[in-house]
């Protein structure tokens, strides 16, 4: 085609001569020159001309002025059209957006139709105007670049990493009321709740985990983005605790953990403001224990200190330093009181009680056994001792022993109770050793009578063995000779106990002093019995 033949002639510049027809652009205006026959054979038509110009931005020419032209061909240029106006080439655009907190850029670009070229320089070159200098992505910018149209994020800043609190890391766990602890079998313990924390002396309590600064980020910009500090907290420090190596916390002394207004308290006591029973299970505590009940039946108390009860132990088991039962002992043959030092009670009734020091009673001993290290004294308003076994290592002191009924009952005092035990059980203990030990020196006499020049090995290395296992049982039967020697001298200074009734002491009552005995068989007044010249007497109360 004859517009395929042209191409597009640049302002104040002329075509090169074609067949048919050329057209001109210049600063003066649009020329069509239609060629003679003598320089071009080929034909003319004006549809052609009118395509190529419009090909080169011509919209608006004389058409009649190019068809006279046809019909002249007469190689004259004529002016069919002013110069076009020509619309500048758009560029392209290259968009870069911050979020608010410049922690991210966004890459957009934007290509109008005819626009200029886009390089990736060019590209580049906009990120840098910006002062976009972290956290850039290489595949991003590419990916927009690729992509005209969408917007890519292509840097992404580095956030703060913000400082912890301050933490009080504890190093106990608060008992709390929960439900009872199944145990194996499938029943539950309804006993063992242990609602109580309790530590020893020294004990580590709680630690503080310091507040950490915290790490910077960097936007986008590089500008540094501050990273907020933990916040501080004081420790919390409450009654018989102390601060250790700054941020530790222990406990002065041993008791109970309290949280009191949030501080960490160690209270040498614990106070039950009801019975002992299901809702408070058993009682075990390091230091002193208050109860404002009782203790039910089937319940325990211990303590290492003291415990104050102001009702009743009834069928239950209480031990601690020092026991004070202010509403008396009603043991229904199963309950148990043991004091390292004394213990108080109204009244002792079907109950075992014993007491490494004293045993005071304001009422009634009935049908128990009682046993205390120095003294068991009833000298309240009734005073009654009768029934069951009273032993006292010094002294029995009664207003009332016995009934008129001859109800069975036996005093023994002259022997600490204990004393007694423990010696009883080094006798037994010290018969096995001396059997053991008479078994090994059999045994090493009959491995010495061989020679031992041919003894074999075997026999050899069991000589050495019984050798050393003579050694240790003849010390083992030392040491229990020597601490029994100890305890017969104690005896030998408790003979001097007596039981001392102010009031009348019944028929029916046994009185063990030491190793001598006296039934009583006749009604005694105001009396002190006494062993002397290896025999009980009866004295004056005093």
């Amino acid at each position: 085609m004859i517009g395929d033949e042209h191409v597009e002639v640049q302002d104040g510049q002329k075509n090169d001569k074609n067949p048919g027809f050329s057209i001109d652009v210049n600063e003066s205006g649009v020329f069509v020159t239609i060629h003679s026959i003598e320089d071009s054979t080929s034909s003319v038509n004006e549809v052609a001309i009118f395509e190529q110009l419009n090909k080169q931005g011509v919209a608006e020419y004389n058409r009649s002025l190019i068809i006279t032209a046809i019909k002249a061909r007469d190689n004259q240029p004529v002016k069919v059209a002013e110069k076009p106006s020509v619309e500048p080439q758009p560029d392209p655009e290259v968009q870069v957006s911050l979020t608010r907190d410049k922690m991210e850029a966004v890459l957009e670009i934007v290509l109008p139709p005819r626009c200029t070229p886009l390089t990736m320089e060019s590209v580049l070159e906009k990120i840098k105007d910006s002062s976009i200098v972290f956290g850039i992505d290489d595949k991003a910018i590419q990916q927009a670049y690729e992509s005209p149209g969408t917007k890519v994020t292509f840097a992404c800043g580095q956030q703060p990493i913000h400082g912890t609190n301050a933490q009080i890391k504890h190093h106990f766990t608060l008992a709390s009321k929960s439900r009872p602890q199944e145990m194996e079998d499938g029943s539950v313990d309804f006993k063992n709740l242990n609602l109580f924390t309790t530590v020893q002396e020294g004990d580590l309590l709680a630690e503080k985990i310091p507040a950490t600064p915290g790490i910077a980020g960097m936007d986008v910009l590089g500008n540094n983005v501050i990273a907020k500090p933990g916040k501080d907290i004081l420790l919390p420090i409450g009654k018989n605790v102390s601060v250790v190596d700054t941020n530790t916390i222990v406990a002065d002394i041993a008791g109970q953990i309290l949280m009191i207004n949030n501080k960490i308290n160690v209270m040498p006591i614990i106070e039950i403001k009801e019975d002992v029973d299901v809702s408070t299970g058993n009682i075990e505590f390091i230091g002193n224990v208050t109860i404002r009940g009782s203790v039910q039946p089937g319940f325990s108390v211990k303590a290492e200190g003291n415990v104050e009860i102001f009702g009743t132990v009834s069928g239950g088991t209480v031990e601690g330093k020092n026991v004070v039962i202010k509403m008396g002992i009603q043991g229904m043959h199963r309950g148990y009181v043991k004091a390292k030092e004394n213990v108080v009670a109204k009244f002792i009734e079907n109950a075992t009680v014993h007491a490494g020091m004293d045993i005071l009673v304001s009422d009634v001993i009935l049908h128990s056994r009682i046993t205390a290290g120095k003294k068991i004294l009833v000298e309240g308003r009734r005073g009654l001792i009768t029934g069951g076994t009273i032993m006292a290592g010094e002294e029995i002191r009664a207003k009332v022993i016995g009934t008129q009924m001859s109800t069975s009952t036996e005093l023994e005092v002259g022997v600490n109770p204990s004393l007694r035990e423990e010696y009883q059980h080094i006798r037994r203990e010290m018969k096995k050793v001396e059997i053991n030990l008479e078994q090994a020196q059999k045994a090493l006499s009959i491995l010495r009578s061989m020679d031992q020049h041919t003894i074999p090995p075997e026999k050899r290395e069991m000589l050495l063995k019984l050798t050393k296992a003579q050694f240790h049982l003849v010390g083992q039967v030392e040491t229990m000779r020597t601490r029994m020697a100890v305890i017969e001298g104690e005896f030998e200074e408790m003979r001097a106990g007596r039981i001392k009734v102010s009031d009348v002491m019944y028929p029916g009552v046994k009185v063990v002093i030491g190793t001598l005995v006296k039934p009583i068989r006749d009604t005694l007044k105001f009396s002190s019995l006494y062993a002397e010249d290896g025999e009980i007497k009866i004295g004056t109360f005093k």
